[in-house]
C-alpha cells in the first residue's frame, strides 16, 4: 500500500470518527445545554416606545415608607418614571409632595406578568447614590399582598447605597443580593451577600441577573456570580412559586434599615437622581413557567 495514501486514509478515518462522535454528543446533550439560556429570550421589556406599557407595568403610589421608613412619596407621574432614548428612567426628586420631602417611583408587573424559574437580567445604569439614594431591582412572590411579607418571599437582585457602603466610602460600588422569607417557625429570615464592584457602578451600564432553578438562586454582576443559595429546604417553599419584578429608587430609610439616613437633611445625594434601565429580559429554562394576564 502506498504510504502517502495510507496516511490520507488514516486522516479521513479520524475525521469521520470525530464527526460521528460530535454528532453523538450533540444528540445526547439536553436541549438546554445545546441552546444556552442567553439565546432563549421568552419575555422582555426593551423600553423603546414613547411611554411605559401600562398593560405590563403598574405603580405603587404612596409616601408611607414602604416598610423601611423611606422618605420619598412614590407617584405615578411622568416626572418620576418615563421613557427616554430607549431607556426606562426612574427619577428621584427633592420636592415637597404629599407631605414628603422627595418624590420617586416604584413600578412592578404584579397581576400582569410573573414567572417561576429562569434567568431574569436587566441592563441598568444606577444613579450616584452618595448619600441616601437606594436603587433596587427585585422581586416579590406573586401571591402578595394576599399573602403578607415575608411569607410571600422576596428576592433582591440589585440593591446599592447601603449604610455599610456609605461608612466605607464604597456607596457606589458595594451592592448586595438578598432573600427575605418566613423561615423555620415562620420567623422572618434574611440571607444577604455583599460584593464590592471593581468600579463605581453609576458611571456606566452593567448587567444584573438572577438565575433561578428548582435547586438554587444565583446572582450575578456582569456575568460574575456574587451570591448563591440552595432553596431546596422545606423552609424555602416561598421560592417555588411565581414571582414578579419590581424597579424603584428609594430615598433614605430608618436608621436601622438600608441607608441609615432617616431625615431629609441627612440626604446629601445630588438630585434629581436617575436610574436608567435599558432592558429587562427573561431567558427560559426547561422548568420555566410564565403567568401573564392582560
Amino acid at each position: 500500500m502506498n504510504p502517502i495514501n495510507c496516511r490520507a486514509s488514516d486522516r479521513n478515518t479520524s475525521v469521520l470518527r470525530w464527526l460521528i462522535g460530535a454528532a453523538l454528543i450533540a444528540w445526547l446533550t439536553p436541549a438546554w445545554c445545546q441552546n444556552p439560556a442567553s439565546t432563549n429570550v421568552i419575555w422582555s421589556q426593551e423600553f423603546d416606545g414613547e411611554s411605559l406599557d401600562r398593560n405590563v407595568w403598574s405603580y405603587d403610589v404612596g409616601g408611607h415608607g414602604f416598610g423601611n421608613g423611606q422618605l420619598e412619596f412614590n407617584t405615578d407621574r411622568p416626572e418620576n418614571a418615563y421613557l427616554r432614548d430607549g431607556n426606562l428612567v426612574i427619577e428621584a426628586r427633592r420636592e415637597a409632595y404629599g407631605g414628603n420631602a422627595f418624590t420617586s417611583a416604584r413600578i412592578h408587573t404584579r397581576g400582569r406578568f410573573a414567572f417561576q424559574y429562569g434567568d431574569l437580567e436587566a441592563r441598568i445604569k444606577v444613579p450616584d447614590t452618595s448619600d441616601g439614594i437606594w436603587p433596587a431591582f427585585w422581586m416579590l412572590g406573586n401571591n402578595f399582598p394576599g399573602t403578607v411579607w415575608p411569607k410571600c418571599g422576596e428576592a433582591d437582585i440589585l440593591e446599592i447605597g447601603g449604610k455599610d457602603g456609605i461608612a466605607k466610602g464604597l456607596q457606589n460600588r458595594q451592592i448586595n443580593c438578598a432573600l427575605h422569607f418566613a423561615g423555620v417557625g415562620e420567623q422572618k429570615t434574611s440571607l444577604v451577600e455583599w460584593f464590592d464592584a471593581p468600579v463605581d457602578l453609576h458611571l456606566d451600564y452593567h448587567l444584573y441577573k438572577i438565575s433561578w432553578t428548582p435547586t438554587h438562586m444565583k446572582f450575578f454582576l456582569d456575568g460574575k456570580e456574587f451570591g448563591s443559595w440552595d432553596i431546596t429546604a422545606s423552609e424555602m417553599k416561598e421560592y417555588h412559586q411565581p414571582f414578579y419584578p419590581i424597579l424603584n429608587v428609594a430615598v433614605g430609610s430608618w436608621t436601622h434599615s438600608y441607608t441609615g439616613l432617616d431625615t431629609p437633611e441627612k440626604i446629601t445625594a445630588t438630585l434629581p437622581a436617575r436610574m436608567y434601565v435599558d432592558w429587562i429580559r427573561l431567558y427560559g429554562h426547561p422548568e420555566t413557567k410564565l403567568v401573564q394576564n392582560k
